[in-house]
């Protein structure tokens, strides 16, 4: 019951935090200007920056299942790409819940250990975030003197201030934290806390090290890495093709469009639902140093942001019912799946 309220407490702080910042980007806008802009918007490249996206989460599911091919398991597509939608649907809750949604509809559907696929997705996001700073990077170079000021101002410096302060006591938090592992380790292994939790501690271990261990155990590693070409290649066509769908950005090019995915990017890593608030203000602000007008950059904010929202909404719900069905149908057993669809 404490565990409920606490979560719960936390999902409305969060929800607060992200109508706080909605509020701050909408402060002192024309309404009837942004009205207006919605209006006229073109929503057929909407629809293209959506089928984008559709691509881009197929090849997500694709890469996932070679990571968890190494695990002796090969889920169908329809059931790696439902769980990773439905995850997808959780974070608009609760920020980075999805990662347990998705693997925990995958456990329940092919009967794959929970925690062996938190290890897989550990690895995919350490892949995606070393994709993320290479494109950044490159951004930066392309036109330092355009994108590294906003990028240098709005992210890095904020980022390495963040980073100086934890340097600053890098040792006393170092020590503390190495002293605590052992301490905790130790009562553990004693059985301080009984032989189930010490169980469940050890199984969810293993789990994690054999997910980390199937990207160095896959047979298809150059897939792998193929795959993640090809998704971060529809991410970025989805926030180009978005750009066409108002008349104030309409003239940005593919160049452009890189910056807008890393700057996006940023905002959607914010901690709070989805990114609402913080993925819109640090657009809008992208969009300025075009002189694109703050309501027209939040025109395309909010586009490009509630559109792939209910994207995920659909899907999310679509493989919901796909799951209860299915479920349903095999009086709720767990499936292992061994052929690919």
């Amino acid at each position: 019951m404490k565990r409920s309220v606490k979560g719960t407490v936390k999902i409305i702080l969060l929800l607060v935090v992200a109508i706080a910042l909605l509020y701050l980007a909408f402060r002192d806008i024309n309404v009837e200007q942004l009205v207006a802009g919605f209006k006229n918007a073109n929503y057929f490249w909407v629809a293209l920056a959506a089928v984008a996206a559709i691509a881009a989460h197929m090849v997500r599911a694709l890469r996932w299942r070679l990571l968890i091919e190494p695990l002796g398991y090969k889920p169908s597509l329809t059931n790696t790409l439902g769980a990773l939608m439905v995850g997808y649907m959780a974070n608009l809750v609760f920020p980075r819940i999805g990662e347990i949604t998705r693997c925990g509809s995958l456990r329940k559907s092919d009967n794959i250990p929970f925690d062996s696929l938190i290890g897989t997705v550990i690895v995919e996001r350490a892949f995606d975030l070393l994709v993320m700073l290479a494109l950044t990077l490159l951004v930066f170079v392309i036109r330092i003197e355009f994108f590294g000021s906003f990028i240098w101002n709005s992210a890095l410096v904020p980022i390495a201030n963040k980073v100086q302060g934890l340097v600053t006591n890098a040792p006393a938090i170092l020590v503390a934290s190495l002293v605590m592992g052992v301490a905790l380790i130790v009562l553990i292994r004693k059985n301080v806390f009984g032989k189930k939790f010490h169980d469940k501690v050890s199984k969810f271990f293993w789990g994690l090290v054999d997910g980390v261990r199937a990207v160095f155990t896959m047979k298809r590693r150059g897939a792998f890495f193929v795959y993640t070409f090809m998704l971060w290649f529809f991410y970025w066509i989805m926030t180009w093709l978005m750009v066409f769908s108002i008349e104030a950005t309409s003239n940005l090019g593919p160049t452009d469009g890189l910056f807008l995915l890393v700057v996006g990017s940023f905002g959607m890593a914010a901690p709070v639902q989805g990114g609402f608030g913080a993925y819109h203000i640090i657009t809008a602000m992208a969009l300025g140093i075009y002189g694109i007008s703050k309501e027209d950059g939040l025109i395309y904010a909010v586009i490009s942001h509630e559109s792939q929202t209910l994207l995920f909404i659909i899907l999310g719900l679509a493989f919901l019912v796909y799951f209860f069905f299915k479920f349903r149908k095999k009086g709720s057993a767990p499936v292992n799946s061994t052929s690919a669809s």
